[in-house]
């Protein structure tokens, strides 16, 4: 018996075309880097398309549907990649798993603080929307915080949409 594999055996590692990806992903950050997000958001998604269980490809996307308003896109991105993340697929090597996680946290508060401040739920039906989104940013940047307790951006946000859900005083009657 051979101790050699047969010619038709794959012996690649199974993550091996994770490896040329990453080039493909740090020229999408230089391209989002030199203003060119149309080429760094096509870079970014062809990443996802060769593998679409990446979250740092994700978290970039969602930064720039965020900075492009397409905020339900954007938390779409988020929630994925923090999925991602607590399932255990962090990708990178160069940033602690456990912040990256943080990061996805905070993109997600970030996205829902933005939502919970458009015309679209100041100003529409459903007064009680405002309040779900403040509270579920605030959580998200709670959670932040939890993971990073170095991450006081989020700490602060959290504090700070910590107050905008508390209920307003009554004012005072008149004499």
């Amino acid at each position: 018996m051979s101790d050699t594999p047969p010619d038709d055996l794959d012996t690649t590692a199974p993550e091996a075309h994770l490896a040329d990806l990453g080039p493909k992903f740090l020229a999408a950050l230089e391209a989002r880097a030199a203003g060119r997000v149309d080429a760094a958001l096509d870079g970014l998604l062809a990443v996802l398309r060769a593998e679409p269980r990446l979250a740092e490809p994700r978290m970039e996307i969602g930064r720039i549907y965020l900075e492009m308003g397409r905020l339900a896109e954007a938390e779409e991105e988020a929630r994925e990649a923090i999925r991602i993340l607590e399932a255990g697929g962090g990708w990178t090597e160069d940033v602690p798993e456990h912040i990256v996680l943080a990061l996805a946290w905070a993109l997600l508060g970030e996205v829902l603080k933005e939502l919970a401040a458009s015309d679209e739920v100041v100003f529409g039906d459903d007064p009680a929307r405002f309040a779900e989104l403040v509270a579920q940013s605030r959580a998200a940047f709670a959670r932040a915080h939890e993971i990073d307790p170095s991450d006081t951006a989020s700490l602060l946000n959290a504090k700070e949409l910590e107050q905008d859900e508390e209920p307003e005083a009554a004012p005072e009657e008149l004499n």
